[in-house]
């Protein structure tokens, strides 16, 4: 007899071989490289900092140029998110339409090598920030479709009763990843200025090279899944497919969620305003520690390592709670974590409370996402979780500027960098607030074995 989900639902396809659990993981561990070396602490401060003001004279002009540098990273990537919202949903609905996901999983996911591979061309030039700027946001276009697919392989490798332990661990496994990857870049290529590879400072190479070592890496970790990932049945094969009757069907599957799966929609809003709360508590991290706190690089490397070191841990023991109490209870307690520590940090302004508080703060924010991305499954029909997983990626995208807006926004009225973190604590709690009334049933309790 087929296992049956805490909704009373099959599994879309049946597993008839050992299903590819450590290959899944591996891939979190390869493209978490691009979050933490590239966006979050290393290239994108090179392209913001370096490259914007080579050439300014004066601190005047260093600081406006990098000023003018942080503005075109964030267009361009404000950019990348509108080209995110068009295609996750679409793209989503012809994978599982026509069964294409794995194909578009590989495609995606080379496609982020490729575009980490040449970030080397990025001179330290002022004349060059522009291109850098383009490259980190296709970049992030195509990592972020390529998550889209993998979200929608977890349920075709777990059953109900493991997912959170699986969806866990693979989170897990991207944060040691960047551990390590960090730690390489520090030892190979930044620290004392050349790292052990002897590579100088002369023309920015120190830093362009860098992304040659991601490109790799991410390849190495993500190949497994490209080549082992599961098949995937399409929901309507041999039916003609293009771009406007992807968009019609899902503008159709919208309105009929409305009726028929409300619940996932309003989860759908909620989620995406505490997860974009989540991902600026990571992406203002390294401004934060250097303008806050007077971190160096080297510093915020460090911090960063730390950072992703109990990250991994929490996010591992935060699977096993969700198998055991469901994600529901692991997605409220995280983010009332989050934002009590985050009241911590701003009223107690010492670097050693940064210290402390801060990394307790990533001890809940992997439990959280990992718990979101079981939870969607568990709301998701059979055969539609790709797409369920497009339109997640979506409504994240739609409401992604709320985290960094916050952020800004209290920083401009207070002039001071650590209050943006008020910000953030608000845009968590208002996804709490959205959250909380949902009434999810089963799918958010612990499974049961029938």
């Amino acid at each position: 007899m087929a296992s049956i989900d805490a909704a009373g639902r099959t599994p879309a396809a049946p597993r008839t071989s050992r299903p590819p659990v450590v290959p899944f993981a591996l891939w979190d561990g390869g493209m978490s490289a691009f979050s933490s070396v590239i966006l979050t602490f290393v290239f994108a401060t090179y392209v913001a900092s370096a490259v914007a003001s080579e050439g300014a004279v004066g601190d005047a002009a260093i600081k406006a140029a990098q000023d003018h540098g942080s503005q075109v990273l964030a267009t361009w990537q404000s950019i990348g998110a509108v080209a995110i919202a068009l295609l996750a949903p679409l793209l989503g609905n012809l994978a599982d339409s026509g069964g294409a996901r794995n194909t578009l999983l590989r495609i995606t996911t080379i496609a982020t090598v490729v575009t980490v591979a040449m970030m080397p061309l990025v001179e330290l030039d002022s004349d060059y920030l522009t291109l850098g700027a383009v490259l980190i946001a296709v970049a992030v276009v195509f990592s972020e479709l390529a998550g889209v697919f993998v979200n929608s392989v977890l349920p075709e490798i777990s059953t109900p009763e493991n997912r959170g332990r699986v969806s866990g661990t693979a989170w897990a496994v991207g944060y040691w990843g960047s551990i390590v990857c960090l730690g390489l870049v520090l030892v190979l290529f930044v620290m004392p200025g050349t790292g052990i590879l002897g590579i100088t400072g002369e023309g920015g190479w120190n830093y362009r090279a860098i992304p040659l070592f991601v490109a790799l890496w991410i390849l190495v970790g993500t190949m497994p899944l490209m080549l082992r990932a599961p098949k995937h049945i399409p929901s309507a094969p041999g039916e003609k497919w293009t771009p406007w009757q992807g968009y019609a069907s899902i503008v159709r599957r919208v309105i009929r969620a409305v009726k028929e799966e409300p619940v996932m929609l309003q989860y759908l809003v909620a989620s995406a305003i505490y997860r974009d709360g989540l991902g600026a508590v990571f992406s203002i991290a390294g401004v934060l520690a250097a303008n806050a706190y007077g971190f160096s690089t080297v510093e915020i490397i460090i911090f960063g390592i730390a950072a992703n070191l109990v990250a991994g841990f929490g996010v591992f023991l935060g699977g096993k709670v969700d198998d055991r109490v469901g994600p529901r209870p692991v997605i409220i307690g995280g983010c009332l974590g989050i934002v009590v520590l985050g009241l911590v940090v701003l009223f107690l302004g010492s670097t050693a409370v940064f210290w402390v508080a801060g990394l307790t703060i990533c001890l809940f924010v992997g439990p959280v996402q990992s718990a979101s991305r079981n939870l969607l499954t568990r709301l998701s029909q059979p055969g539609r979780e790709t797409e369920n997983f497009g339109l997640y990626a979506t409504t994240g995208r739609a409401l992604g500027f709320l985290g960094t807006a916050a952020f800004a926004l209290t920083v401009a009225l207070s002039g001071d960098t650590r209050t943006g973190i008020l910000g953030i604590v608000l845009v968590i709690a208002l996804g709490l607030v959205a959250f909380v009334p949902i009434r999810l049933g089963d799918a958010g309790r612990a499974a049961r074995t029938l």
